[in-house]
C-alpha cells in the first residue's frame, strides 16, 4: 500500500516545490491518492498537472496500481494548515470554535498561533431612527482567536 508519508516526501522533492504548500494528502486503502496543494497567489490547473505527472513518474504502477488526483482545496474547503490563514488575510472568513460558537469577519492578522478578525456588530436602533442613519448602527470590533480554539475555518462566500 502506498503511504501518505511517501507521497509527502515525493512532493518535497518536486522542483519548484517551495512555491506552493501542501494542504492535505489522503491515501485510501484502495490506493486512491488525493493531493491538495495551493500557493499564496492561487495555483493553476497546469501546475497541478505538472505535480501529478511528477508524482506519477516516481511511483511504480507495476508494483502497485493507484489512482491519483492533484487539485487545489476549493473555495468551500475548510482550512487545514496555517498557510491558508496567511493566504486569506483581507478576506472574509467564517470560523466555528470548539465550544460551538460561530463568528464571521474580515481576517486582518495571523501571528503567534492566533488570528484577528474584524467583526461587525449591530447596535440596537434608536426608537425614532430614520433610514439614513441605518449605517451608523454597525460597530466594528477586533477580536483575537487562538488557532487551538478553532474547530473549523473557511472562506465566507458572499453573493452580491
Amino acid at each position: 500500500m502506498i503511504r501518505k508519508d511517501d507521497i509527502g516526501k515525493l512532493i518535497s522533492e518536486y522542483p519548484g516545490g517551495e512555491d506552493f504548500f501542501i494542504v492535505d494528502i489522503r491515501v485510501s486503502p484502495s490506493n486512491r491518492i488525493s493531493v491538495f496543494v495551493d500557493r499564496m497567489e492561487g495555483i493553476s490547473i497546469d501546475e497541478c498537472a505538472k505535480i501529478s505527472r511528477f508524482i506519477e513518474n516516481h511511483l511504480d504502477r507495476g508494483k502497485e496500481d493507484f489512482e491519483l488526483i492533484v487539485s487545489s482545496p476549493g473555495l468551500d474547503a475548510p482550512f487545514t494548515v496555517p498557510a491558508q490563514y496567511f493566504k486569506n488575510i483581507g478576506k472574509r472568513i467564517r470560523i466555528q470554535l470548539k465550544n460551538g460558537e460561530t463568528h464571521q469577519g474580515k481576517l486582518i492578522a495571523v501571528k503567534n498561533d492566533e488570528i484577528t478578525l474584524e467583526e461587525q456588530e449591530k447596535k440596537k436602533p434608536a426608537l425614532r431612527q430614520t433610514r439614513k442613519k441605518k449605517d451608523k448602527n454597525i460597530n466594528i470590533k477586533t477580536v483575537v482567536y487562538p488557532l487551538a480554539e478553532i474547530k473549523t475555518a473557511r472562506l465566507s462566500i458572499e453573493i452580491k
